[in-house]
């Protein structure tokens, strides 16, 4: 395609981008309402997925807690009552969270055994929930033995066999060694819902599982009190399909169907052990105040407004592309024509070159070599040398004789030169051939034949093709150079667009961060609808927010154009780190991250900008912390290298960089994620900014990362900046 063609191209693209622009602007605005529900009903469906992962990771933690008691309980010798009662105090508090109803260690009686077991203890077996009858004879039973709860179900002397949701957990538990397993849910003598936890434990002289009990109603509201968002209701139902092979739903917290008017309900389904449950977190019309709702003309005005701005960065952008492509095709073209050039010359070279293996078989040759070897007509792969020389016999290359004797007397010469070798040779003809060889690591080596006959015309017409060569050099060395100036001064001029954009983006900013602020402070009276008042304080943050990004390449700008000078006086560095690890202290609180400073307190005074310099240091905490996750931890720290150099550290435990993605995250614009799958926000200038600002003062910036291991990025002045 010719370039005006693309310029054609180009433009007509723009305007239908305009158009486009502009009209999924106002159709956005029609439509924002139906988005806005749709997000309501995803972070209400989060919720859901949140605080069923904190139910899971409570019943995990009750897990532990029985297996530690488990583990506990097997270090006793004898089956002690107060021993067991002070292990089950103890168990309090190993993790707070944890409540059980009551823990019980549970006795496997084989048949045989239970007479004995009942006459000892004067008293029979009994069934569960019925203390004065007595439990049936069966192959074995599971009799309760030390609990920390009395009550009809978890009673001495009890047979857990006799109740169907416990006896299925312990005989499981009793099959699964090592494992906590989670029961069905049952009522029990009040008529609340409990689930049971077993693990099998061994103790001297016989084997046992050691349970637990929790209350379903009281677990549920102890997790969700402090948890559950206003306006969403949760439901427990039960899946039992013992009766007749059917699914049957058992409703356990609240009822099978929604109470009264719900938006949606999010059913996650639970499993684990022998549970079965279904959670239906209900999203009532007014969780977080109901679905967002923003004003359709902000969302047309400033769409068209955005879409101009954009066509006119995409169209400098691209007319600027077509006259780079331009230049490339032309620099291509030479370049192909030297590259030509180049094989000619290589292809004329008069030698050739063979490779043999271990076994002494061709495994590949040059056309030339075909030449030296007197035209073999059988020349094949995997030839071995004893025929190529019995065929160069027999063309009196060797002298008068038998031509396999030769070949044989030849061949064990050639061995016992060895692999790194060299001799000549010459042809029938007159022509005196020089031949190589250079031993492979594998085994075998190449042969390299030379005629050195016209070795002196070889010199000189290499020496003759080196001048051209290095003639070509010249001149394409003074090509690079002046398509280097052109692209620095095409560079130039992309800078001082985006200073000039910068300048025209901060005027409107500025208003619709001015007024936002007047409207959200009431400055010419109170807003009193809750809805506009979100608005506001959404557009308020969003101008806020993209005033940053337009303030960073307005930075990237100046320093890329050399305008910027450095405003240099005495700083403390230690008061600087401080400073700066404040400053971002909320944004760290936000996003549950520990930010901890390591800098000594003697450390020099340097003489450095004192904005610029906490302006480094603030860029590498925000990235420290955006890409860290919840519970994570940064650290700011400064000190004097053994160089003489202060060097400043910035270290997080987040996702870390690849190695080879290190270089592109130091370019501006640059981002390690894909555009369509980024998880974090940003515009990709705060290391290239810091990077330069850290050269404008003679330092280096050096990043040390790794994907999923955390980030270090290290800031290094120059001894002569510290002052004593």
């Amino acid at each position: 395609m010719s370039f005006d063609a693309r310029k054609t191209l180009i433009t007509a693209t723009l305007l239908i981008f305009i158009a486009s622009g502009t009209g999924l602007s106002f159709w956005g605005g029609e439509h924002l309402k139906a988005s806005a529900h749709k997000v309501w009903l995803v972070k209400g469906k989060d919720d859901a997925a949140r605080l069923t992962e904190t139910i899971l990771f409570w019943v995990s933690k009750a897990k532990v807690n029985l297996r530690a008691i488990a583990g506990q309980f097997r270090g006793q010798d004898s089956l002690n009552t107060e021993k067991f009662l002070d292990l089950v105090e103890d168990a309090k508090k190993w993790d707070p969270d944890v409540v059980f109803g009551g823990v019980a260690y549970v006795q496997r009686l084989l048949r045989e055994e239970r007479p004995a077991f009942e006459k000892a203890q004067g008293k029979p077996l009994t069934i569960v929930g019925k203390p004065r009858k007595k439990s049936p004879q069966g192959f074995e039973s599971f009799v309760v033995r030390l609990t920390s709860r009395t009550d009809s179900f978890l009673r001495l002397n009890a047979d857990l066999l006799t109740h169907p949701a416990i006896s299925e957990a312990v005989i499981t538990a009793r099959q699964s060694s090592g494992e906590v397993i989670l029961g069905p849910a049952y009522q029990n003598e009040t008529g609340n819902w409990n689930i049971l936890l077993a693990t099998a434990v061994n103790l001297s002289p016989g084997a046992g599982v050691m349970v637990a009990t929790i209350d379903l109603e009281n677990m549920f509201s102890s997790l969700l009190t402090d948890y559950l968002p206003p306006e969403m209701r949760v439901r427990l139902v039960k899946l039992d399909g013992s009766r007749g092979g059917k699914t049957l739903f058992v409703p356990i917290i609240g009822t099978l169907e929604p109470p009264g008017e719900v938006a949606a309900t999010e059913v996650i389904k639970v499993s684990s052990g022998l549970t079965r449950w279904n959670l239906h977190w209900d999203i009532l019309p007014g969780y977080l105040g109901g679905p967002d709702q923003v004003s359709a003309g902000f969302i047309r005005f400033g769409g068209t407004a955005l879409t101009l701005l954009l066509a006119a960065l995409f169209g400098f952008l691209s007319f600027q592309n077509v006259r780079f492509h331009r230049l490339v095709k032309e620099r291509t073209a030479e370049l192909a024509q030297n590259a030509m050039i180049i094989q000619l010359t290589m292809d004329s070279i008069d030698q050739g070159f063979a490779v043999w293996n271990s076994d002494q078989r061709l495994v590949v040759w040059s056309k030339t070599c075909v030449e030296f070897w007197y035209e073999p007509p059988n020349l094949r792969h995997g030839m071995h040398m004893a025929d190529l020389l019995a065929h160069i016999a027999t063309k009196g290359a060797f002298g008068e004789g038998n031509p396999e004797k030769l070949a044989a007397a030849e061949i064990k010469r050639i061995s016992s030169a060895g692999k790194e070798s060299e001799e000549t040779f010459f042809l029938t003809d007159g022509r005196k051939i020089n031949v190589r060889r250079f031993p492979l690591d594998k085994g075998g080596y190449v042969s390299v034949y030379t005629d050195i006959t016209a070795q002196e015309i070889a010199i000189e017409d290499l020496k003759q093709s080196r001048d051209e060569m290095e003639q070509r050099v010249l001149e394409r060395t003074k090509d690079l150079n002046k398509a280097k100036e052109e692209a620095e001064l095409a560079n130039r001029a992309k800078s001082s667009f985006l200073a000039n954009m910068s300048h025209e983006l901060r005027t409107p900013l500025n208003a619709i961060i001015g007024f936002s602020e007047m409207m959200k402070t009431g400055t010419h009276g109170k807003i009193e609808n809750n809805y506009y008042e979100s608005y506001i304080q959404l557009i308020h943050q969003s101008g806020n927010d993209l005033l940053c990004v337009v303030s960073d390449l307005l930075d990237l700008s100046i320093v890329e154009t050399g305008m910027l000078k450095l405003d240099e006086s005495q700083v403390n560095p230690v008061k600087i780190v401080m400073e700066t690890a404040k400053m971002v202290l909320p944004r760290a609180q936000d996003a549950n991250i520990d930010v901890i400073t390591e800098v000594p307190i003697d450390l020099p005074l340097l003489r450095a900008d004192r904005v610029r310099l906490k302006q480094i240091l603030s860029n590498l905490l925000d990235n420290a912390i955006k890409f860290s996750k919840s519970e994570g931890k940064v650290v700011i720290g400064a000190e004097v290298a053994e160089s003489g150099n202060i060097v400043f550290r910035v270290s997080d435990t987040g996702i870390g960089i690849a190695k080879e993605d290190i270089p592109r995250v130091l370019n501006p614009f640059a981002q390690v994620q894909d555009i369509m799958e980024r998880t974090h926000e940003g515009a990709g200038l705060g290391l290239p900014i810091s990077k330069n600002l850290a050269e404008l003062h003679g330092g280096t910036l050096e990043i040390k990362s790794k994907s999923g291991h955390g980030t270090t990025v290290n800031v290094t002045f120059p001894a002569e900046r510290l002052i004593a």
